[in-house]
């Protein structure tokens, strides 16, 4: 056996080793997720908490498979290479291939990762990526999941294009896939571009999760008095309330806009009888 072969024999077992240990651990932590029991790694006095939520325990377990595949195909690609010694359309055959291989796998791992971040891939276009893409995952017929969470993040984005393409094809704002207690409407406390064409798309309270003080947050976190004097009113004629409040404030949306010294919004608000 050359000193070659013996290296790569060596490296495949050690990716083996790091592989096996991670689908070790994500074995161990499915119990620990599945019975919330709070296990840890100890090695030579610090501890390291075992992943418990199963995201992780899933991610950790794919890191896992990853490795063990990526340690036997490339000491199977170092010994085809080196059996094809003084071939070189052989050699760049192999490692053409190998290539290939390599790239189909890094975009299945980036769909993957894209995935267990955003969702699905539809929310991940949403955020700041090509419209064309978001039309795409639409024509695939997207679950009601994957509509909400894109609608998400086409709110964290302030991504009016992407909500337009989203509730023409039959998304909303209430959020429904979600538990109950965390279901939230998009719409709250977003720019005045946003929540107009929420609305112009048949938003309103009454299919708005959780959205009733959406005057108060517009108010509340508003950069300048014009900006809230506009949502405020966009809301409050699509039926929103002038007082609603939070659980954690008792300042309704007019006391906090007196204190801010915001009279066009004070104003707005008055007329409403805010």
């Amino acid at each position: 056996m050359s000193e070659n072969t013996s290296e790569r024999g060596i490296l495949a077992i050690i990716g083996l080793f790091v592989g096996g240990g991670c689908l070790l651990i994500a074995l161990v932590s499915v119990f620990n997720t599945a019975f919330d029991l709070s296990l840890a790694l100890s090695v030579s006095g610090s501890s390291t908490p075992l992943p418990k939520t199963w995201d992780a325990v899933i991610g950790l377990g794919v890191v896992g498979l990853l490795i063990i595949a990526l340690s036997l195909f490339g000491s199977f690609v170092a010994g085809k290479f080196a059996a094809a010694k003084g071939k070189p359309l052989t050699r760049l055959g192999i490692v053409a291939l190998a290539l290939v291989f390599l790239a189909v796998i890094g975009r299945g791992l980036q769909i993957l990762a894209l995935v267990s971040t955003y969702g699905s891939m539809l929310a991940y276009y949403a955020t700041d990526g090509d419209l064309d893409d978001v039309r795409a995952e639409l024509a695939k017929g997207p679950d009601r999941e994957a509509l909400d969470n894109a609608v998400s993040r086409a709110a964290q984005y302030d991504n009016v294009a992407a909500l337009e393409l989203l509730l023409e094809a039959g998304a909303d704002m209430r959020d429904e896939s979600s538990p109950p207690e965390l279901r939230r409407c998009a719409l709250v406390g977003e720019s005045y571009e946003f929540i107009k064409m929420a609305l112009d798309h048949g938003v309103g309270p009454e299919s708005c999760s959780n959205g009733e003080a959406a005057v108060w947050e517009a108010v509340r976190f508003s950069e300048s008095d014009a900006e809230a004097a506009k949502i405020v009113g966009l809301l409050l004629e699509a039926g929103w309330s002038a007082t609603a409040i939070r659980e954690y404030d008792e300042r309704t949306p007019a006391q906090i806009a007196d204190e801010k010294g915001w009279t066009e919004t004070a104003a707005v608000l008055a007329a409403a009888g805010g």
